[in-house]
């Protein structure tokens, strides 16, 4: 159930995938990429460093209460589909 097509097009469209992918993307960076926002460690682990200072910045803002929304949602719907294999990961992690 949970293929690459499927996680995908949740990362893409579902808002309550996309706040759940940032908050679990964001507990997978370290914590000095947490508090930097960069990234610093190419582990496969996380944001890439493209994306990172961004989806850090929308992480701490549902982490902390914040709704996804507007432009931000857009956003997010596009530059979080390349993570999958990650949400995959954890979600298998988990026994789901």
């Amino acid at each position: 159930m949970y293929n690459q097509k499927f996680i995908k097009e949740k990362l893409s469209t579902d808002v309550r995938w996309i706040e759940r992918a940032l908050i679990v993307l964001f507990h997978r960076q370290t914590s000095d990429e947490q508090d930097s926002g960069q990234t610093r460690v190419y582990n496969n682990r996380g944001f890439n460093g493209a994306d990172s200072r961004y989806l850090t910045y929308c992480a701490k803002y549902v982490i902390g209460g914040g709704r996804i929304s507007g432009k931000h949602l857009q956003k997010c719907a596009k530059m979080l589909p390349k993570y999958w294999k990650q949400i995959e990961e954890e979600i298998n992690r988990k026994g789901g």
